[in-house]
């Protein structure tokens, strides 16, 4: 694995990829902001999906018809040329093939291969850390970690104050931090379309580490458009499409997903499974009315339209990319949106703000840390109309 040591990987999974690649016997979790004996957490795994009848016939004929019309994106040099090759080759095989019986297996069972690896944990490869107790329960503790610090965003429940004289701190429970946060925001859903997928045990289903991450996104997105009507956003590099979800439950409508070839294979797959295939439109697809379905797309369809949006946002992505790439979308996005909004960490090599330094006078920069996850950053870019 010489090429992927040329590459930071993210912060969350660097851990988990370094047990995965030298076999050790510990487990180390994503690092948390509460302490380990407050955070009341149960282990859960979504099960008995096998008994439910699954009508995803025409959805997955749809996503291999767009797969096939997209020109495969040139990732120069990123970790993504190394996960394409070494993780996706195959299932792009497939997909280019028209396999539906293999492509219908991969994206029902995403633990069977790694469509997902790069973006999330339910991947083959990733899939054996949980056959350790002791992994499944402090993998769970850190997702209920992101789901109270959440709450604590959005002022659902006060922040912990380790200093406190008081130490009145209490223990997170998961069921009361989830009341808090749907008297805060609305009452969040936990869709669920993937069997064997660990987390957090909850009365909604299995949360999993990426969902308190989208509730933030998608709540901080609905914050700062708030006033404008029919507000229209774009993202740029979209994991699973989470943000996307629960931006529509939020009322956010119009929704344009930006990414990968591949990785929009899974978008699609996970958005038509959770919003229903008739609320998704795919590359090269043409709807009546589409501006209320989240619409998936390559990055040549992005670089190459003329639409502007209320505002766009890039998490964990963008300093992963190759840096000519990247200027590229920085250059598309300053002339398509008056609102950039940027999670990234600074750890590669290089950062967003190298992006964006010869128009630095002309922007009005709000930076501050992250929220939800350490060492990351969060900018958000005020770009004058032209």
């Amino acid at each position: 694995m010489k090429e992927d040591t040329k590459f930071r990987l993210r912060e969350l999974e660097h851990k988990i990829y370094e047990f995965l690649r030298t076999r050790k016997t510990s487990y180390t979790a994503p690092p948390i902001y509460h302490p380990d004996s407050l955070l009341d957490a149960e282990p859960a795994v979504v099960t008995n999906l096998a008994n439910k009848q699954v009508y995803d016939k025409e959805l997955i004929k749809r996503i291999i018809a767009a797969y096939q019309r997209v020109t495969q994106a040139d990732l120069g040099e990123s970790m993504w040329t190394v996960f394409f090759t070494k993780y996706h080759q195959p299932i792009h095989q497939k997909l280019i093939e028209g396999n539906e019986k293999a492509v219908t297996e991969i994206l029902r069972h995403p633990e069977t291969s790694d469509l997902f690896y790069g973006f999330d944990i339910l991947t083959k490869t990733f899939h054996g850390i949980f056959n350790k107790k002791s992994a499944q329960k402090a993998y769970a503790k850190a997702c209920l970690d992101g789901l109270v610090r959440f709450a604590e965003s959005v002022g659902a429940i006060s922040i912990d104050n380790p200093a406190s004289k008081f130490k009145n701190r209490m223990l997170c429970k998961t069921e009361d931090i989830l009341a808090g946060i749907d008297k805060a925001c609305i009452p969040f859903s936990m869709p669920n379309p993937f069997e064997s997928e660990y987390g957090l045990g909850s009365s909604r289903g299995v949360i999993s580490y990426r969902v308190p991450q989208a509730l933030y996104q998608a709540w901080r997105i609905k914050q700062l458009l708030k006033g404008i009507q029919n507000p229209r956003v774009l993202e740029i590099g979209a994991g699973l499409g989470r943000t996307a979800f629960y931006a529509n439950e939020l009322g956010i409508k119009d929704y344009t997903i930006v990414d990968l070839p591949i990785t929009t294979v899974a978008q699609a797959y996970f958005l038509g499974r959770a919003l229903g295939e008739e609320n998704i439109c795919l590359g090269g697809e043409q709807f009546d009315g589409d501006q209320n379905r989240v619409k998936i797309v390559a990055p040549e369809i992005f670089l190459a339209e003329d639409k502007t949006y209320d505002l766009i946002l890039n998490v964990d992505s963008l300093t992963e990319m190759d840096f000519d790439v990247a200027q590229s979308y920085w250059n598309k996005i300053k002339v398509s949106t008056n609102i950039f909004l940027s999670i990234n960490h600074e750890a590669n090599k290089f950062r967003v703000r190298d992006l964006f330094v010869e128009d630095l006078n002309s922007l009005i920069v709000h930076r501050g840390l992250y929220w939800m996850r350490k060492g990351y950053v969060e900018e958000l870019i005020q770009i004058p109309a032209s």
